[in-house]
């Protein structure tokens, strides 16, 4: 089977729309599943100690780790199509391991008036990157709408080319890095030994999924210069890769050099791709030099 095949048949606009209706299907059998090992808990000796399943409200973490595998999936959809969407898309998966976090730990703390527990401090700093987080992807997706729509030279469709080979091999690796992960997973929880570490597959996945995707932004950027030498763009998907690497850094830190490491990285990619888009505006605007 040949790559232009493989992308047809495994980034199809109708095996988007399966694909994320058996997701959402998936999603909500996890939660039903997750909320009746909530109540029966107590009564299994291996999990009754089992903090994820300490309140019904943490049932929520379960689905959203189903939707971040299709947003994974959505990434690599749109890497050929736009550079730009795709580096959206990390932006939104980190915001979405936020939010999954939020309905992990919020019904840890310690609600006591003169409790000094850090839990609380940590959920209001993950509320806060949220919504600032949020924005910036806000921001970031107007921003690409408003880029002009470039003709598809020869060059360009070279590039694209490019991208959808890098698309299908990233597809195959993290089908991989899933059954690496999934393996662990099942290690964690038969052995009992942290069934906590188990339950969080941040660690097991997504870590090594953000250094895929730093891979990837390399590679774009490498191809990038065989079809140009737009000094903008050059800059661009440096910056791209750079905001990667502190998302990727982000789930290696504790306390609040998470945040910071996570906002860091959304707003450097936002703040290159505006001055990028201002510095090519510019190039299109004819100087003095140039009129008449």
């Amino acid at each position: 089977m040949s790559t232009y095949s493989t992308q047809d048949k495994f980034f199809s606009p109708a095996l988007r729309t399966r694909f994320g209706r058996v997701t959402l299907y998936i999603a909500i059998l996890s939660f039903l599943t997750h909320l009746i090992l909530c109540f029966i808990h107590p009564f299994i000796p291996a999990l009754r100690d089992a903090k994820l399943l300490a309140s019904p409200i943490n049932a929520i973490y379960t689905p959203f780790s189903f939707l971040l595998v299709y947003e994974a999936y959505l990434l690599l959809y749109y890497l050929p199509k736009s550079t730009s969407v795709y580096i959206g898309k990390q932006y939104e998966i980190i915001s979405l391991i936020l939010i999954r976090g939020i309905f992990k730990d919020i019904t840890y703390l310690d609600l006591g008036m003169n409790s000094q527990d850090p839990a609380k401090a940590k959920l209001w700093f993950d509320l806060i990157t949220v919504l600032l987080v949020f924005g910036l992807i806000y921001l970031f997706n107007r921003m690409s709408r408003k880029t002009p729509i470039q003709v598809i030279s020869a060059d360009i469709a070279q590039f694209i080319s490019a991208k959808k080979r890098l698309s299908v091999i990233l597809l195959y690796t993290s089908i991989l890095l899933a059954g690496y992960s999934l393996i662990n997973w099942i290690l964690h929880v038969t052995s009992y030994s942290d069934i906590q570490t188990a339950l969080d597959i941040n660690s097991i996945f997504f870590d090594h999924f953000f250094t895929l995707l730093i891979i990837s932004d390399v590679i774009i950027l490498l191809v990038s210069l065989f079809h140009t030498d737009d000094y903008a763009l050059i800059i661009r998907n440096s910056g791209f890769v750079i905001s990667t690497i502190l998302l990727k850094l982000s789930f290696a830190a504790t306390g609040l050099m998470e945040q910071i490491l996570i906002l860091a990285g959304v707003l450097f990619g936002v703040s290159i791709y505006a001055l990028a888009n201002l510095y090519s505006n510019l190039k299109e605007t004819p100087g003095p030099d140039q009129k008449g």
